[in-house]
């Protein structure tokens, strides 16, 4: 009677473990599908956010046309925008056509206008995190003058720190000084040629100007008086006087 009673509740007792286990996967498998159903949401954008307008940052600004006389450039407009007058340019030419990523604008000047502009955006595209770039003389005075001209005083004083660190002769630097109104390198340049002992060359003369070789040979007459006088020849031509003088008087001395 035992038997029978013990089979039954063992027999439930397996059942009911059976419906535990089961129940329990079956809640595993409706959690990790829910879980796996959130994720993917999660990582879907939402249908407002694929609706909102993406967000544009324009890291160059609008094309521009240069128009240098004869010779036009297409270029940033960052790149030229620290340059006072061509950003006023730059401003009217937007105030004409607002909408448009392209715009014009046109600069006249002499015949070497053109070239500085192209010498100068070596410099302007030269990247700062880059090994430091060697420009020419050529490229630092053409650029020099175009920041000089159209009011970029920061490229202007970069261009003459690197005119500074290279080696000229007292010429090159008198020309680049009248070239940029650089009036320090003038009085530099006078003073070195008033120093020096090799007299003023012509070609030296012709460059200076009249003005200018009038002013170097006053300061070189100033220097010359400023030095104590060398007295050499006067000294040797009283000591050959005064040899002379006892050679004569001893020889009329034997004929008497």
């Amino acid at each position: 009677m035992d038997v029978p009673g013990t089979y039954s509740n063992t027999v439930k007792q397996s059942t009911q473990a059976t419906i535990t286990s089961g129940t329990t996967n079956n809640q595993g498998l409706l959690s990790d599908t829910s879980q796996s159903r959130g994720k993917n949401l999660r990582n879907k954008p939402s249908l407002l956010a694929l609706l909102e307008p993406p967000t544009v940052h324009d890291l160059t600004g609008a094309i521009i046309k240069l128009e240098v006389n004869n010779v036009v450039i297409k270029t940033h407009e960052y790149l030229i925008s620290n340059f006072l007058k061509l950003n006023k340019l730059v401003e009217k030419a937007r105030l004409v056509n607002p909408n448009s990523d392209s715009l014009t604008i046109a600069i006249r000047g002499d015949s070497e206008l053109g070239p500085d502009f192209l010498q100068t955006f070596k410099i302007l595209r030269a990247s700062s995190i880059e090994a430091p770039a060697n420009f020419d003389l050529t490229t630092l005075v053409a650029a020099a003058r175009v920041a000089s001209a159209y009011e970029h005083p920061a490229l202007r004083a970069f261009c003459i720190r690197r005119l500074e660190g290279l080696s000229l002769i007292s010429m090159q630097r008198l020309q680049i000084a009248r070239t940029l109104n650089l009036k320090l390198w003038e009085e530099q340049v006078y003073q070195e040629l008033s120093e020096r002992e090799e007299m003023i060359t012509k070609e030296e003369a012709l460059a200076l100007d009249i003005d200018a070789y009038w002013k170097v040979a006053s300061m070189r007459e100033g220097q010359q008086n400023q030095k104590p006088r060398d007295y050499t020849c006067e000294i040797l031509f009283f000591c050959i006087f005064v040899a002379y003088t006892l050679a004569m008087y001893a020889l009329d001395m034997l004929v008497i």
